[in-house]
């Protein structure tokens, strides 16, 4: 009996330990607590909640709701709903919160968790606080900005990301500008469609319309100002000129300014499509009106007034590029003062491989006074030379590789397809009208010293030869001032240009018939003593204004011509023996083919003048070829054959503005046009 109440003693106390042992191991005696409190929308930083953010409990386990939510408070009171994801209430408060508040979240202690246990501790106060209103944290020009660039764009950076589109509709710039805006998170970008005005000041403002990604308003209208750059730089040409064709693929682009500008501002102001290598200077251009007298120290003013772009390579042939000012150039004496943009376009030629057969003459198209050819019927028109200064006088070899050209008083040499430029005129000298001599190894310009002092005419060697440069004639260059003559060169008289080449050799190159600068008709004899510092030199008492020409036939010079001390033109020959004879009724310049027939201008009653023919051993009187009542021809010169005559045409209202070039077949009368401009046209053998 005593065995049977051991074994159930000892069976009673096992279960007894196991009970124990369960309540010890599975029963949940752990009181609940809360982790972590946090808001669901912040703005940066955690304490700062948007107003439309909701408060997440995180409690250490699940929790019995009812405890929870009644143990839940916030201060200032909000009306709102729990919801609950697993141990995390969420609280969402039923309207949006006040802006820029202070609350409290507090929870008693007495919340249960799901065994029942009882939380001992709540949590005492944890404090946040919404955001104010967005406002702008930076701007870009900074409110009160000057001499801002009219291309220039602007920025605003804000606090926080914004809703953009309530953003660019709350915008306002006035005075009134069109923008473009572009985001990158919370910066706004505001590029303007077209430049700004010069000198103003522009307010931008954006108002309480415009809101965060949260919906909260600015406060307050937002406004920034800023001033533009004043204009005080004027742009007075740009090279090559707007909408020209057959352009130089060896131009430099320029652009002249009315005042001295600032190199450093010049640097980066063009823009070229297609994109161009190439390098930026900022010059004087040369001025032969301009002069250095004697002691007087230099006249220029300082600074340069021009921009210029020479590619590192040729352009690319046949191509329309696209060239763009930026408003940046500022004026030397005053940076708060630039020049306004702009954009324009040229497009270029091909290079030119010969001039056999083609019609060279001057023309301001370009924008610049340079040598163009073209086609006999007026086709394919290409720059040759490429000097920002006007070209005021030209010659071409008689095989047509190759031009000199005078330009601000500087004579140059190229061949014809614009390689092996050089310049021929030395420092301290102003030259002008080059004439190439008969076996082209030499040229005969007129010189002045750099004061203006007129030092007369002189051969110079230019390929080669080794002989020494010689004085032709001890006076009457061509004056000074080249550069002021405007336009395609067109001077008022009869004539031609007093820079342009008034001379003209015989066939064996001995004699050289001149028409100085002052008019004045002299024959040189080149070979009457070679070694001679300054050959023998005759005078022929005319007086003429436009070049005079060799007439095989007659083996004498011809020119349109005035005696001295007389007003009327007439056609006269001087022969190499220096006998002087009046021929024919003519005015200006002339012309004359292989076969003797001689081109003159005539003018009939006194009207407009017109283009004749005659040869002096069958036919004396000049016949008229042109009837044109509105117009005045001018410069009559012949094709390699001489059956056709090339001129220029002046209206006879304007005539220092030209009406094209021209061509006349001599058998049929027939009349053509090969441009709308020029002056000074050749037709190159």
């Amino acid at each position: 009996m005593r065995r049977v109440v051991s074994v159930v003693s000892i069976v009673v106390a096992v279960a007894l330990l196991g009970a124990v042992l369960y309540s010890a191991t599975l029963v949940d005696r752990t009181p609940p607590s809360i982790k972590r409190v946090s808001l669901s929308a912040t703005a940066g930083d955690e304490r700062v909640g948007q107003t439309l953010t909701a408060i997440d409990v995180q409690f250490s386990e699940r929790v019995q709701a009812g405890s929870a939510e009644r143990s839940f408070h916030i201060n200032p009171y909000v009306a709102g709903s729990m919801s609950w994801d697993g141990a995390t209430a969420i609280f969402t408060p039923s309207e949006r919160l006040p802006g820029d508040t202070a609350f409290t979240v507090s929870i008693d202690a007495g919340f249960e968790d799901l065994a029942g246990n009882t939380a001992a501790t709540g949590l005492d106060g944890w404090t946040f606080r919404t955001v104010g209103p967005p406002v702008v944290a930076q701007a870009d020009p900074p409110d009160g900005a000057t001499k801002q660039p009219v291309d220039g764009a602007m920025s605003l950076r804000f606090d926080r990301l914004m809703d953009t589109s309530s953003v660019v509709e709350a915008i306002n710039v006035d005075p009134p500008a069109i923008f473009r805006p572009s985001w990158s998170g919370d910066t706004l970008s505001i590029a303007f469609d077209q430049p700004l005005r010069f000198g103003t000041t522009y307010s931008v403002t954006i108002s309480p319309r415009a809101a965060d990604t949260g919906g909260n308003h600015l406060g307050a209208p937002f406004t920034t100002r800023f001033s533009t750059v004043a204009a005080g730089v004027g742009v007075v040409e740009t090279t090559p000129g707007n909408g020209v064709a057959g352009i130089s693929v060896r131009s430099p682009i320029a652009v002249a300014f009315d005042g001295p500008i600032d190199p450093a501002t010049a640097s980066d102001a063009l823009t070229i499509t297609p994109t161009v290598a190439g390098d930026v200077r900022v010059i004087n251009l040369p001025d032969d009106g301009q002069i250095v007298q004697p002691g007087a120290g230099q006249t220029t003013p300082p600074g340069g007034r021009v921009l210029v772009f020479t590619p590192s390579a040729p352009l690319a042939a046949h191509t329309t590029y696209t060239v763009s000012l930026g408003s940046v150039v500022a004026r030397l004496d005053d940076p708060g003062k630039v020049a306004s943009g702009r954009t324009w376009q040229f497009t270029t030629g091909g290079p030119t491989t010969s001039g056999q057969n083609q019609i060279a003459f001057l023309s301001a198209r370009s924008g610049v006074r340079n040598v163009w050819l073209m086609n006999p019927d007026g086709s394919n028109p290409r720059q040759l030379t490429t000097e920002l200064v006007p070209v005021s006088g030209f010659d071409a070899t008689g095989d047509g590789s190759s031009i000199a050209y005078a330009a601000g008083g500087v004579v140059k040499m190229m061949k014809i397809d614009g390689t092996d430029l050089r310049q021929l005129s030395t420092e301290g000298h102003l030259e002008y009208a080059p004439l190439f001599a008969q076996d082209g190894r030499s040229i005969l310009i007129g010189r002045r010293d750099a004061a203006g002092g007129d030092l007369g005419y002189w051969l110079v060697p230019v390929t080669g030869s080794t002989a020494p440069e010689r004085r032709v004639l001890s006076e009457g260059a061509p004056p000074i001032g080249s550069v002021d003559l405007a336009g395609d060169g067109v001077t008022p008289g009869d004539g031609s240009s007093v820079w342009a080449s008034r001379e003209t050799f015989d066939a064996s190159g001995r004699w050289i018939l001149v028409a100085t600068g002052a008019g004045d008709v002299r024959l040189v004899d080149l070979g009457e003593n070679p070694g001679a510092a300054q050959p023998g030199v005759v005078p022929t008492n005319l007086v003429a204004d436009a070049a005079p020409v060799w007439v095989p036939a007659l083996n004498a010079f011809a020119v349109v011509a005035r005696q001295t001390g007389s007003a009327t033109f007439s056609l006269w020959t001087v022969g190499v023996d220096g006998v002087v004879a009046s021929r024919a009724s003519a005015v200006g310049s002339l012309a004359a083919a292989a076969d003797g027939t001689i081109a003159v201008l005539v003018r009939p009653s006194g009207g407009p003048t017109h283009v004749a023919v005659l040869k002096l051993a069958e036919q004396p009187t000049p016949r008229s070829l042109t009837f044109d009542t509105d117009r005045n021809d001018r410069w009559p010169a012949f094709s390699p054959d001489g059956s056709s005559i090339l001129f220029g045409r002046v209206p006879i209202d304007r005539t220092t503005v030209s009406a094209g070039i021209w061509t006349l077949q001599i058998r049929t009368a027939t009349l053509a046009q090969l441009s709308t401009d020029g002056a000074e046209p050749r037709w190159l053998p």
